[in-house]
């Protein structure tokens, strides 16, 4: 089946500014719900608008799929927001930076008021 290109299926989802709405799901192997977009224009443009940023992720998909029929390892999406930009966010547990003993000595905490 061969390795799917995140920039190429860009260019296709580019083509339904065009009213060609669909190819790239085409192309990444999703061929019944890239006829639906074909027909509906890509439900009415929003589920094309929603590809946008969806789209990475598909590609990712389809690429770990691989010639596997569809029983590859899923992989839990990412901030993609265009398959040429990343956005990655490193969250903390719990929501709240750690402090370290040595911020504690020197009273550089951020939580901690001066003395």
């Amino acid at each position: 089946m061969g390795r799917k290109s995140g920039f190429v299926a860009f260019i296709l989802w580019g083509c339904g500014l065009f009213l060609l709405c669909g190819l790239h799901r085409i192309y990444i192997g999703r061929f019944w719900t890239g006829l639906l977009w074909f027909f509906t224009l890509g439900l009415c443009g929003i589920g094309q608008l929603i590809d946008l940023f969806r789209l990475g992720d598909m590609v990712r998909v389809a690429n770990s799929e691989g010639g596997r029929g569809g029983g590859g390892q899923q992989f839990a999406p990412s901030s993609t927001v265009a398959p040429v930009f990343n956005v990655t966010v490193n969250a903390v547990p719990g929501g709240v930076m750690p402090t370290m003993p040595e911020q504690i000595a020197g009273g550089t905490s951020p939580f901690l008021p001066r003395q």
